[in-house]
């Protein structure tokens, strides 16, 4: 993790109104960008896949994670 990140982690409450915990970045000092590594992207998607299937989880037959892979994959396939 860059030294200019202090903590990756889901947020305490949702700040929009969906209901989702989004990722927070927390950062040591005052900057205005951060570059991250395939490890803390990772970190991010997994915070992610928690804070989605909180809302809507699999068991209810929601597409919880599944939602950000269909996104993935739509890059994925950009030419």
């Amino acid at each position: 993790m860059p030294r200019n990140i202090k903590e990756i982690r889901l947020s305490k409450k949702s700040y929009n109104n969906n209901g989702i915990r989004p990722v927070k970045i927390e950062f040591n000092t005052l900057c205005n960008w951060t570059l991250l590594d395939i490890e803390d992207l990772k970190q991010i998607i997994r915070l992610w896949i928690k804070g989605e299937e909180e809302k809507y989880p699999q068991t209810k037959n929601c597409k919880g994670r599944w939602m950000l892979f269909d996104e993935i994959k739509k890059v994925f396939d950009e030419k």
